[in-house]
Protein backbone atom coordinates (compact mmCIF):
# COMPACT_ATOMS: atom_id res chain seq x y z
CA UNK A 1 0.00 0.00 0.00
CA UNK A 2 1.23 3.71 -0.86
CA UNK A 3 1.13 6.52 1.48
CA UNK A 4 -1.18 7.96 -0.20
CA UNK A 5 -3.37 4.95 -0.40
CA UNK A 6 -3.16 4.94 3.55
CA UNK A 7 -4.36 8.75 4.07
CA UNK A 8 -1.15 9.91 4.25
CA UNK A 9 -1.84 12.26 1.12
CA UNK A 10 1.20 14.67 -0.64
CA UNK A 11 2.00 16.36 -3.72
CA UNK A 12 5.73 14.96 -4.04
CA UNK A 13 7.16 10.96 -4.41
CA UNK A 14 8.63 11.27 -1.05
CA UNK A 15 4.90 11.41 0.61
CA UNK A 16 3.18 8.85 -2.00
CA UNK A 17 6.03 6.16 -1.59
CA UNK A 18 6.32 3.77 0.86
CA UNK A 19 9.89 2.07 -0.39
CA UNK A 20 12.04 4.49 1.03
CA UNK A 21 15.28 2.26 -0.54
CA UNK A 22 14.43 2.20 -4.07
CA UNK A 23 13.06 6.31 -3.79
CA UNK A 24 16.97 7.22 -2.23
CA UNK A 25 18.57 5.51 -4.85
CA UNK A 26 16.92 7.18 -7.55
CA UNK A 27 16.65 10.61 -5.89
CA UNK A 28 21.07 10.04 -5.50
CA UNK A 29 21.16 9.32 -9.43
CA UNK A 30 18.72 12.33 -10.66
CA UNK A 31 21.15 14.56 -7.98
CA UNK A 32 23.94 12.80 -9.67
CA UNK A 33 23.23 13.26 -13.14
CA UNK A 34 21.97 17.13 -12.47
CA UNK A 35 25.88 17.89 -12.14
CA UNK A 36 26.20 16.73 -15.32
CA UNK A 37 26.87 20.26 -17.23
CA UNK A 38 29.74 19.60 -18.24
CA UNK A 39 32.56 20.40 -15.19
CA UNK A 40 32.60 16.31 -14.86
CA UNK A 41 32.49 13.58 -17.14
CA UNK A 42 31.65 10.81 -14.58
CA UNK A 43 28.77 8.04 -15.27
CA UNK A 44 26.22 6.86 -12.64
CA UNK A 45 27.19 3.32 -13.26
CA UNK A 46 30.92 3.79 -13.62
CA UNK A 47 31.49 6.03 -10.09
CA UNK A 48 30.68 3.78 -6.83
CA UNK A 49 32.43 6.42 -4.64
CA UNK A 50 30.40 9.23 -5.80
CA UNK A 51 26.96 6.52 -5.47
CA UNK A 52 27.58 6.31 -2.12
CA UNK A 53 28.39 9.73 -1.89
CA UNK A 54 24.93 11.12 -3.82
CA UNK A 55 22.83 8.35 -1.62
CA UNK A 56 23.82 10.32 1.42
CA UNK A 57 22.61 13.16 0.00
CA UNK A 58 19.31 11.88 -0.83
CA UNK A 59 19.00 10.34 2.75
CA UNK A 60 19.93 13.76 4.23
CA UNK A 61 17.28 15.25 1.83
CA UNK A 62 14.63 13.19 2.72
CA UNK A 63 15.46 12.97 6.05
CA UNK A 64 15.12 16.89 5.87
CA UNK A 65 12.08 17.69 4.70
CA UNK A 66 10.00 13.91 5.76
CA UNK A 67 6.68 13.75 7.41
CA UNK A 68 7.63 10.95 9.52
CA UNK A 69 9.95 13.51 10.91
CA UNK A 70 8.32 16.78 11.07
CA UNK A 71 4.91 15.83 11.30
CA UNK A 72 4.07 16.78 7.50
CA UNK A 73 6.08 17.18 4.51
CA UNK A 74 8.42 20.46 4.32
CA UNK A 75 8.48 20.30 0.44
CA UNK A 76 4.96 20.03 0.46
CA UNK A 77 3.81 21.99 2.52
CA UNK A 78 6.49 25.08 2.73
CA UNK A 79 5.39 29.00 1.66
CA UNK A 80 9.26 29.87 1.70
CA UNK A 81 11.39 27.38 -1.19
CA UNK A 82 14.09 29.31 -1.31
CA UNK A 83 14.14 29.42 2.87
CA UNK A 84 13.70 25.40 2.99
CA UNK A 85 16.89 25.00 -0.32
CA UNK A 86 19.07 26.79 2.13
CA UNK A 87 17.93 24.95 4.89
CA UNK A 88 18.34 21.53 3.37
CA UNK A 89 21.68 23.15 1.28
CA UNK A 90 23.11 23.56 4.85
CA UNK A 91 22.43 20.29 6.03
CA UNK A 92 23.88 18.48 3.28
CA UNK A 93 27.06 20.79 3.66
CA UNK A 94 27.10 19.74 7.14
CA UNK A 95 27.06 15.73 6.58
CA UNK A 96 30.16 16.56 4.47
CA UNK A 97 32.79 17.61 6.77
CA UNK A 98 36.12 16.63 4.13
CA UNK A 99 35.09 19.53 2.31
CA UNK A 100 38.07 21.44 5.05
CA UNK A 101 35.63 22.04 8.15
CA UNK A 102 34.88 25.76 6.57
CA UNK A 103 32.04 26.88 8.02
CA UNK A 104 29.03 27.04 5.82
CA UNK A 105 28.50 30.79 6.29
CA UNK A 106 32.04 30.98 4.67
CA UNK A 107 31.67 28.37 1.98
CA UNK A 108 30.04 30.70 -0.60
CA UNK A 109 30.92 28.66 -3.39
CA UNK A 110 29.97 25.55 -2.40
CA UNK A 111 25.97 27.23 -0.75
CA UNK A 112 25.50 27.82 -4.53
CA UNK A 113 26.60 23.95 -5.50
CA UNK A 114 24.88 22.93 -2.70
CA UNK A 115 21.56 24.81 -3.36
CA UNK A 116 21.82 23.32 -6.55
CA UNK A 117 22.15 20.02 -5.63
CA UNK A 118 18.93 20.59 -3.39
CA UNK A 119 17.05 22.52 -6.06
CA UNK A 120 17.73 19.16 -8.27
CA UNK A 121 16.48 16.70 -5.56
CA UNK A 122 12.87 19.07 -4.96
CA UNK A 123 12.43 19.08 -8.80
CA UNK A 124 13.18 15.80 -8.86
CA UNK A 125 10.29 14.70 -6.39
CA UNK A 126 8.30 16.69 -7.69
CA UNK A 127 8.43 15.49 -11.15
CA UNK A 128 8.34 11.68 -10.81
CA UNK A 129 5.25 10.44 -10.65
CA UNK A 130 4.61 6.86 -9.10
Amino acid sequence: MSKSQNGHLGGCLLCSVDDRTSLIDQLARDMFESRRDGTHDYRWDECSGYRVIYREFAGVVADSIDADRHGRCLLCTSNDRDGLTQVVAQALWDSRWEEGDLPWERADQWQVKYAELTTAAFEALKARTI
